[in-house]
């Protein structure tokens, strides 16, 4: 058995760039298969994120930016139409019966979708308590 280490270090002693090379190598192995290069996150900067994690974050953000341009325009669609009511009415003088109770019941609906909002983050905030 000792021979096998003379062998390995007379081997060793006569090539040390080999060695060192070799040794140098492994290390970079090391690092390129076993660390993944991470980045801060785009939603919690104090977390550190990788590839495949930030995409994800993009697709999420992509997604809700989406929704809530759909909500405004949605919004602005509302708003439009309730001023062109008001122009009917002002121009012919007579009040659009079904135009009235339809935008009540749309003034009744956005009210009623945000007090949903509010119960639903109140019993949140409850359950997390």
């Amino acid at each position: 058995m000792l021979q096998v280490y003379l062998k390995i270090y007379a081997y060793l002693r006569d090539k040390p760039g080999f060695f060192v090379s070799s040794i140098a190598i492994g290390i970079m192995l090391f690092y390129a298969y076993g660390c993944t290069p991470k980045t801060d996150s785009l939603i919690n900067p104090q977390r550190q994120v990788s590839r495949a994690e930030l995409q994800i974050e993009i697709d999420t953000l992509f997604a809700l930016s989406k929704a809530r341009f759909e909500d405004i325009a949605k919004k602005e669609q509302f708003r439009q139409w309730v001023f062109e009511q008001g122009l009917l009415t002002v121009q012919t003088g007579n009040v659009n019966p079904v135009g009235l109770a339809t935008s009540l019941f749309g003034l009744f609906g956005i009210g009623a979708t945000a007090d949903n909002i509010r119960l639903r983050k109140q019993r949140k905030n409850a359950s997390q308590s």
